[in-house]
């Protein structure tokens, strides 16, 4: 089997070294960029080069190809196109390719070389379709984006045999994209669980350090966001809310994890409001500290196709406030279960949330409760589950030609 990958996405190759150890399947991962490898690559969301520091390629079969694009980059759709693609898929012979989605022009080129080549091909992206979005778009703009999406992905989804779903509102996309129902296997999102889960001894001494760095309290509950400083991450409404928690006397400590464009915008508006820290990009090896400090994690997105840091936090025991935004939410974020959601954008609404988890002496049994239910969780939410959908989907393939009939 061929996986097609962009670049050397730090969520996606612990699943790629999960699926090689199955004794059924044999990939190849045919990599299109070399990003972040040998070198940090700038990456546009933070705002600075980025290198991840934990191993991506180990353990795999992997083909790095040459990368044509005019300008190469993972912030443009033509900033990855390789035209060594068809030959790359015809010098072994796969029985299936994997394309993860269709936001680089190598994925189109891998649909159609491989289509030519007779090879099925499954698709797994992780655009959804959110609980509540009008079938009709309510401005002319998001009327034309819905057409445009319409007339290109319905035309690419047709020529996929089918379809691996991240999370409900990811299958609730493909079928209006047309994908037929029985062409769609469950294939979730999933992170490595087990990094994030620190045995006790190690959890209570990264809680101490980091807390003793930021002079946060030992009681004092520490809400921790993780993401890119974008204006679509929403930094800013949550320091509002956070502030407005602050003005009522309510004790708290907001820590932002990441980098982006609105860093100054975040560190002039935090000048007024106490005990807010932006500790700037963290790489992945760092998380697990981060996440043993924190008392609850923010996701406030206007929109997030997924959100996998709130995976993180849940195998780290750790409560979650999202938007209803987030991809994940539906899925992941049960209300009053394993954590709160809130109407994207509305700040009234987050503000009552952090009052829930951080005011008054219930806050703390709430949120013990909230990230044990989100830690139980989350076990149903793995790479076995992702890899026993992409075998279900290979399962449905028609069986590949004999060599008589190739």
């Amino acid at each position: 089997m061929a996986l097609v990958c962009s670049h050397a996405i730090q969520y996606f190759m612990p699943w790629f070294r999960h699926v090689a150890r199955h004794p059924r399947i044999q990939p190849t991962v045919l990599l299109c960029h070399d990003h972040g490898l040998e070198a940090p690559g700038f990456d546009p969301g933070f705002g600075r080069p980025v290198r991840w520091d934990v191993p991506l390629l180990d353990g795999l079969e992997v083909v790095r190809l040459r990368n044509h694009a005019p300008r190469p980059g993972v912030g443009r759709f033509f900033g990855i196109f390789n035209l060594g693609l068809p030959l790359a898929l015809s010098r072994n012979r796969y029985d299936a390719v994997v394309i993860h989605g269709w936001n680089y022009a190598c994925y189109p080129l891998a649909l159609l070389s491989a289509r030519l080549r007779g090879l099925p091909v499954l698709m797994r992206g992780e655009s959804p379709l959110l609980p509540g979005e009008p079938d009709e778009p309510a401005t002319a703009r998001a009327r034309l984006r819905r057409w445009l999406r319409q007339g290109v992905l319905r035309p690419y989804l047709s020529l996929c045999a089918g379809a691996l779903a991240v999370s409900s509102g990811n299958r609730r996309l493909l079928l209006q994209l047309g994908m037929p129902p029985e062409r769609i296997f469950f294939s979730p999102y999933a992170v490595e669980g087990e990094r994030f889960c620190l045995p006790e001894a190690e959890r209570a001494v990264a809680r101490a350090q980091l807390r003793a760095e930021l002079a946060v309290g030992k009681e004092v509950p520490l809400i921790v966001s993780v993401g890119k400083l974008q204006p679509i991450k929403e930094p800013l409404l949550l320091l509002s809310a956070y502030a407005r928690l602050r003005a009522q006397g309510i004790e708290a400590a907001l820590a932002y994890v990441g980098d982006g464009e609105l860093r100054a915008a975040l560190t002039q508006a935090a000048r007024s409001v106490p005990d807010v820290h932006l500790l700037g990009f963290r790489n992945q090896s760092e998380l697990p500290a981060l996440y043993a400090a924190a008392d609850l994690l923010v996701l406030p997105s206007r929109r997030e196709t997924f959100g996998l840091v709130i995976n993180e936090a849940m195998h780290a025991g750790l409560p979650v406030i999202c938007s209803d935004g987030v991809g994940c939410a539906e899925d992941l974020v049960r209300p009053g279960e394993t954590g709160l959601v809130f109407p994207r954008g509305n700040e009234d609404r987050l503000m009552a949330c952090l009052v829930e988890l951080c005011h008054g002496p219930a806050a703390a049994a709430r949120r013990e409760r909230l990230g044990r239910a989100a830690r139980e969780r989350i076990q149903s939410w793995t790479f076995e589950q992702a890899t026993a959908g992409l075998l279900g989907a290979l399962d449905a393939l028609p069986p590949p030609p004999s060599e008589e009939q190739s």
